[in-house]
């Protein structure tokens, strides 16, 4: 079973931080550095993270990324 996190912090830091987390969505250090600060990521990152965090065994809900109901 994969443990969930459930916070925007929680998912920067699982995925190694704010460089690696821009790396890996071809987004600029600034842009990905305002996430921590964030309810939700852009939802095109979905995909992109999602797959990142399962590869961890980690999961994250959907609505993080504005999938699902209202956060």
């Amino acid at each position: 079973m994969s443990k969930e996190l459930t916070t925007t912090t929680d998912v920067m830091h699982a995925l190694g931080g704010t460089h690696a987390v821009a790396e890996l969505t071809g987004r600029k250090y600034n842009a990905a550095a305002h996430w921590f600060h964030f309810k939700a990521f852009p939802a095109n990152t979905y995909v992109t993270m999602k797959s990142a965090l399962q590869a961890k065994g980690l999961s994250a809900p959907d609505q993080l990324w504005k999938m699902g109901e209202s956060i």
